[in-house]
């Protein structure tokens, strides 16, 4: 079965479980994370990103699931920022409103989402309820939404503040953010514009790839 826990300094969320759990998984994120689904070109390809974790994380590319116990015995994991997960998750579970699935689809996301509840609660109870319920008000995006917006508030929750559970407290402001009407959004999407435009490009193909600092899971 999936397993889940915070990540010790409240970064992220490491997902674990056994080949057939990841596999499982990986297709059913790939399922509804297709280019004839409902998700748009530039957002099913985020969506996908959840897919290229659980692929590593089953191919051995990623950390063993950090456990002594013997019932874990050849499990594997993978550890990914709070501010991507969640907003990968939002997504997946609102296309699946706008598409046909089956019960084995749904199983896996009761799952992913029972996992996700988990490390929030675990880490924090009081913030960890504030992102579930985030996560349950979450809508599809428009299709013009810049995504490189998520990077951005990643970033800002890793380094905008102290470590673990200081770090945490301001998750649930910052994925409010990520909303088209936010300030903090429309801001980020003027400026991403002007630049876009000042080099001939689209504003959806333009990408941060400066190398972050070291940073603590």
């Amino acid at each position: 079965m999936l397993v889940s826990q915070p990540t010790k300094y409240g970064a992220g969320i490491t997902i674990g479980g056994d080949y057939l759990d990841l596999t499982n998984l990986h297709e059913t994120v790939h399922e509804i994370a297709s280019e004839n689904g409902p998700l748009s070109g530039y957002h099913f390809e985020f969506a996908l990103g959840l897919a290229y974790d659980l692929r590593k994380a089953y191919e051995g590319c990623r950390d063993n699931w950090p456990s002594d116990a013997p019932a874990y015995a050849g499990y594997s994991s993978v550890n990914i920022l709070w501010p991507v997960f969640l907003v990968q998750l939002g997504m997946l579970r609102s296309a699946c409103a706008y598409m046909p699935t089956n019960r084995r689809i749904q199983s896996h996301m009761y799952a992913l989402e029972d996992c996700t509840e988990r490390a929030l609660i675990e880490f924090d109870p009081a913030v960890g309820s504030m992102c579930m319920r985030w996560l349950a008000n979450f809508n599809l995006l428009p299709d013009s939404f810049l995504l490189e917006f998520v990077t951005h508030q990643s970033y800002e929750f890793l380094f905008g503040a102290n470590q673990g559970k200081s770090r945490f407290k301001r998750l649930p402001a910052l994925l409010d953010d990520i909303c088209p009407f936010s300030k903090a959004y429309q801001e980020f999407e003027r400026s991403v514009s002007k630049k876009a435009h000042a080099v001939g490009a689209k504003a959806q193909d333009m990408a941060d790839l400066s190398e972050w600092p070291d940073f603590k899971w």
